[in-house]
């Protein structure tokens, strides 16, 4: 998963209609820190994802 690393990535939720971007800052084995592009309000600053949990992760330009 190395090759995430630095890069803007969209994490895709249950629906095809909801998920999030940002940008991958850290890769830990199977497991990405994607810093949210634009935090929640309360706080939510970016999430760890379980790559061999994610349905779908897409590479954004």
């Amino acid at each position: 998963m190395e090759f995430l690393d630095g890069k803007r990535v969209f994490i895709r939720r249950d629906r095809e209609d909801q998920g999030f971007d940002g940008v991958v800052t850290q890769v830990r084995g199977k497991w990405i820190y994607v810093a949210v592009a634009d935090p929640d309000p309360d706080g939510f600053d970016g999430i760890w994802v379980n790559t061999d949990l994610q349905r779908e992760i897409a590479v954004l330009k």
